[in-house]
């Protein structure tokens, strides 16, 4: 909802060209994060059922990645959002 919340903030604020190309670009940047991130969680439960510490390290990476990508899509709003919002 925020992806499509701020792609609409986009064009109601009229970015430019490259600065709605950077923002559709980050908002499929943290859908494909989402979507990696719950294609390995479903591999890794399906082939694997008990509890193992590697399993948990590569869930806890895999959702370390959408985090990140969601930190840069708020510094990505905050840079193109931030001088029209304020001013």
């Amino acid at each position: 909802m925020a992806g499509i919340a701020a792609g609409l903030l986009g064009i109601y604020f009229k970015l430019r060209g490259i600065e709605l190309v950077a923002l559709c670009i980050t908002i499929t940047l943290v859908f494909m994060a989402e979507i990696f991130n719950t294609a390995i969680e479903l591999i890794i439960d399906m082939a694997n059922e008990r509890y193992h510490p590697l399993i948990k390290l590569v869930k806890d990476i895999s959702a370390a990645v959408v985090l990140i990508a969601s930190l840069n899509a708020i510094a990505v709003g905050i840079i193109l959002f931030i001088k029209r919002i304020f001013i």
